[in-house]
């Protein structure tokens, strides 16, 4: 098991009083596994995600990834865990513009110490598997926002993390580049044995997922 949530609590202070975000939230995942958490903006679903990628404290409950209860774990260990064992992907892409396509994913693996000959040959290898070695040697600018989303995903998945989390990954995107989008995270997950958690307003989405669930009202509920 990869993940294990269990009774995740969050609130904020509000002029009104405590907002209650997220209440005995229980969540597992498997690896090789893809989640989707659907709800309406504003529902806490960035929240969770935050908690569950470890950039932020729950109230209450338990949080355990990879085998490690988080709150146990001091900053650097915890810093280690997220570098290591958690890719992140979000709405958008914040690819760097004055690096090519390439050394987007030669970046993180050299800040993981990779040596840079074994980082370009792993960044060139995602980009054959998902075919778009061709834009290997261009900025992000030139190329069109739905290949700019697809580098994103092979960006969080270049240092092989087991888990990766996505924050309405296609919300930037149209049908047709969405359904191209799920189709690689799909393709990937098969290919390197990881695990999505991805976080969507989109039924579609949601519907090309193993597992699905509906944030509502600070609970998580199965679809």
């Amino acid at each position: 098991m990869i993940l294990r949530a269990e009774h995740l609590a969050k609130s904020y202070a509000t002029s009104a009083g405590p907002l209650q975000v997220l209440d005995d939230i229980d969540l597992t995942m498997d690896a090789g596994e893809i989640v989707s958490v659907v709800g309406s903006s504003g529902c806490g679903k960035s929240t969770l995600l935050n908690i569950l990628g470890t950039l932020d404290e729950p109230d209450a409950g338990e949080l355990s990834i990879d085998g490690k209860t988080v709150s146990a774990l001091t900053d650097a260990q915890l810093s280690q865990l997220r570098s290591r064992t958690i890719g992140f992907v979000f709405q958008f892409h914040h690819l760097l513009p004055e690096f090519t396509v390439l050394e987007n994913l030669m970046i993180p693996q050299m800040i993981a110490a990779c040596e840079q000959e074994a980082s370009r040959e792993r960044a060139a290898d995602l980009l054959r598997k998902v075919g778009l070695e061709n834009r290997g040697h261009h900025h992000p600018n030139s190329i069109s926002g739905g290949e700019r989303q697809r580098v994103a995903v092979l960006r969080a998945l270049v240092n092989r993390p087991k888990l990766v989390l996505a924050d309405e990954p296609t919300g930037n995107l149209d049908s047709e580049n969405s359904r191209i989008l799920m189709n690689m995270i799909q393709e990937l997950v098969h290919d390197e044995g990881r695990s999505f958690l991805i976080v969507t307003h989109s039924e579609t989405i949601a519907e090309n997922c193993d597992r699905k669930f509906l944030l509502t009202s600070g609970e998580l509920k199965v679809m």
